[in-house]
């Protein structure tokens, strides 16, 4: 029998002890992957959740009375977490806000969503480890371009 928490066996859904706000479950493969050393051998044997609110310092919580994890802990900046433009918005292909909004400065237009959509296509994604949420940051990218374009009146 693994000692690893069955993901299974967790609710899909927890509140964040400091924000309150649902937060989904997240693959333990990518806490192990972006946590600093020391956070890393502070984990324990349970479902961990990623909290998404912005102004929240707590990236993964469990849903027990366990030390959580903040940006601090972290290896990595996050994008909903943190509005700079050095951040990236998808992690596997270096598609920062500046560099998207960048793109959009000098075309009109960014390439980001169809470059990122081909590599998906292609498999050459790795989300799951890479994006501190732990999941593709496509619909991330596309709102990022909107955005953009909106404050630019493009």
């Amino acid at each position: 029998m693994s000692n690893r928490a069955e993901p299974n066996a967790a609710p899909a859904l927890a509140t964040c002890p400091v924000s309150k706000t649902n937060s989904r479950k997240i693959n333990r493969r990518t806490l192990e992957h972006l946590l600093k050393p020391d956070a890393i051998n502070k984990m324990q044997n349970v479902q961990y959740y990623y909290c998404d609110e912005l102004s929240c310092d707590v990236v993964y919580f469990s849903g027990q009375a366990l030390p959580y994890f903040t940006k601090d802990d972290l290896t990595v900046k996050v994008f909903h977490k943190d509005n700079g433009d050095d951040v990236n918005v998808c992690y596997c292909f270096d598609w920062t806000r500046g560099r998207i909004k960048e793109q959009i400065r000098s075309t009109g237009q960014s390439t980001a969503s169809q470059e990122i959509a081909q590599l998906v296509k292609d498999q050459k994604c790795i989300c799951d480890i890479t994006n501190p949420k732990g999941r593709c940051s496509l619909g991330d990218v596309n709102r990022v371009i909107k955005e953009v374009k909106q404050q630019l009146k493009l």
